[in-house]
């Protein structure tokens, strides 16, 4: 009875190693698709508590959530491209954005 013991204290043992590893793939994993680290967190202990409910609810927000399309625009001064909308040109320095009311 001793051996059956152990091993099922090692499959235990096992199960957990797997999903504390899942648990912090999805923290990774969220963490890099844009998510908040509360958030992140929260994801986390989720798939490590109820991983068979809370890792394909995970799953299919991913991929639900898609990458957002990058948009570039051109500098009407260099013609470099930025991303964004900022006031200045990030490669020359020329206001390329925002509204003033002062003569330029």
């Amino acid at each position: 009875m001793h051996i059956f013991e152990r091993a099922n204290f090692m499959m235990r043992l096992i199960g957990l190693l797997i999903a504390a590893a899942v648990a912090v793939w999805v923290y990774t994993d969220a963490k890099k698709r844009g998510y908040k680290t509360p958030a992140a967190i929260g994801w986390m202990i989720g798939v490590f508590l109820l991983m068979i409910v809370v890792l394909p609810v995970y799953l299919i927000m991913r991929t639900r959530q898609g990458k957002q399309i990058e948009v570039l625009t051109p500098c009407k001064y260099c013609g470099k491209y930025y991303e964004g909308t900022p006031l200045y040109c990030p490669n020359c320095g020329h206001k390329v954005g925002g509204y003033s009311f002062k003569e330029e």
